[in-house]
């Protein structure tokens, strides 16, 4: 166990080491300056946006309820599933040669994930069972072993689609740089550090909370606790998915929080981090905007009350 510790505070070292200076290399080199280490330093940047930040509030609790070995394993299998995700826009950036038909696609991704994460969170309150057979067909035996890993993985993989409909300016700069290069080999390339850079600051906040909590004293009395809190996470996280990247961006685009937390950042870092304006906004004709908050309060408010009910039955019973 001393060696793991000693293992994991090393770990922690780099990462922050590594965010630090990566972060500071970001804001003094010129995004037209398209590179590796710009794309890197851009994907750690990428932390302190509103619509990527609540990942944090996923795989902390995720980390937090399991041994340090399984948390680790888990929290990477996470890492690989976001790096894969967006690699894969790196690549359809050099296929579709435009930013605006990546927008059409990140809108289907973001609210498949939403719906996902927030299917997740409804089973690790309780309120909704999620087994096998899925669509006619039993869940493999590696799932049913694996599961917690596979889990991981797979959110990873949906909500990696977190931050590409709101990055910061230099992400726009990496998307049409391999847009314009056509280079499938350059999309991957590009995708694939910045994705890297994306997943620093998560893994280091998970090393964190696997440092920080006593797992053998802690975890049986603990872990319904976190599994409570871990399920209103990832309702949240659904939520603001479905609000900020799927079909009602639009009026996530328009509005005052927006905005608001937009300006901000666009002030505080120079322009480096924030979203870029000059974007045009893919429009979901089909979806009427202004449902968007109503929505958005069920989303939140039907898991309290059937929560509640739950509650209610487990006490009659």
């Amino acid at each position: 166990m001393a060696d793991i510790r000693k293992a994991l505070l090393a770990l922690a070292f780099i990462l922050f080491s590594v965010f630090v200076v990566g972060l500071f290399y970001f804001l003094v080199t010129p995004t037209e300056l398209v590179s590796l280490p710009l794309a890197y330093a851009a994907g750690l940047s990428m932390i302190f946006l509103p619509c990527t930040l609540p990942l944090a509030f996923i795989i902390v609790p995720m980390a937090m309820r399991e041994s340090p070995k399984k948390a680790l394993v888990m929290s990477l299998l996470f890492g690989a599933g976001l790096v894969i995700t967006i690699t894969l826009y790196g690549i359809a950036a050099a296929l579709l040669g435009g930013i605006f038909n990546l927008q059409a696609a990140n809108i289907i991704f973001l609210t498949v994930g939403g719906v996902t994460a927030y299917i997740f969170g409804l089973s690790e309150l309780g309120i909704l069972r999620v087994t096998g057979p899925v669509f006619g067909m039993s869940v493999p035996k590696v799932v049913q072993q694996h599961g917690d890993y596979v889990k991981s993985f797979f959110m990873g993989l949906l909500l990696g689609n977190m931050g590409v409909g709101c990055p910061n300016p230099a992400f726009y700069v990496l998307l049409s740089y391999i847009a314009a290069s056509g280079s499938v080999l350059v999309g991957a390339s590009l995708g694939l550090v910045h994705a890297i850079g994306r997943a620093t600051p998560l893994l280091f906040l998970a090393v964190l909370a696997i440092l920080g909590f006593d797992y053998t004293k802690n975890l049986a009395r603990g872990s319904e606790r976190i599994s409570h809190w871990m399920g209103w996470a990832l309702i949240v996280v659904g939520a603001i998915l479905l609000m900020t990247g799927g079909p009602f961006k639009p009026w996530y685009e328009e509005s005052v929080y927006h905005e608001s937390v937009n300006d901000f950042l666009l002030g505080v870092s120079g322009g480096r981090i924030g979203e870029q304006g000059e974007e045009p906004v893919f429009d979901v004709p089909f979806v009427p905007q202004f449902l968007a908050p109503y929505v958005f309060v069920a989303l939140i408010a039907l898991p309290l009350v059937l929560n509640r009910i739950k509650k209610r039955r487990d006490e009659d019973g």
